[in-house]
């Protein structure tokens, strides 16, 4: 697959059709148990919208499944260039999370905040996420405690507990993280 190519949203649709029919759930039940509409639901399966990851991070965990699941593309050598257009965006677009990579149970993904931004997320329960900040400062907060990260600082913590990345700079912070889960 030429990488100039790639279709996320559509990819992201037929991945989504695919698990929810293994599934044997309609649109409705989905609906139901993600909290996201099923006009929205059925849009994205056509390929019709660009979910934000808000979005996404719902549906997964209505299906009990990784998001890189919905991400996943059959290649044996990728490669993803830096700034490339294939980002999700949190609901205020102060937060964006590019999609890397899926190895033996781990996603891995290139992460944006945004300057005087915060963003908050859980994952699945028994989830673990590792956080690497490649530049800047980023306050973390994980559950009721907060850790100040600085430039190449890596944080571990149980993904499945609520945490918020928190930039109170004037400048964008990037990171790399990476999601394990029990059950890939």
């Amino acid at each position: 697959m030429n990488e100039e190519n790639i279709d996320l949203s559509g990819q992201v649709g037929v991945n989504l059709r695919e698990i929810r029919k293994n599934k044997r759930m309609s649109l409705e039940e989905l609906a139901n148990v993600s909290n996201v509409s099923k006009l929205t639901l059925g849009k994205i399966e056509r390929g019709e919208t660009n979910p934000t990851v808000n979005i996404l991070w719902k549906i997964c965990r209505g299906l009990n499944i990784p998001l890189v699941s919905l991400l996943t593309f059959e290649e044996h050598t990728e490669v993803h260039r830096f700034g490339s257009e294939y980002q999700f965006a949190g609901h205020n677009n102060d937060w964006f999370v590019e999609p890397l990579f899926k190895t033996h149970g781990s996603e891995w993904y290139r992460g944006c905040i945004e300057p005087n931004s915060k963003y908050s997320e859980c994952h699945l329960a028994g989830s673990e996420e590792i956080v690497l900040v490649l530049n800047g400062q980023l306050e973390l907060k994980v559950g009721e405690k907060c850790h100040q990260l600085n430039q190449w600082d890596v944080i571990k913590f149980k993904g499945e507990e609520l945490h918020t990345y928190i930039n109170r700079s004037n400048e964008k912070v990037h990171l790399m993280l990476s999601l394990t889960y029990t059950t890939p």
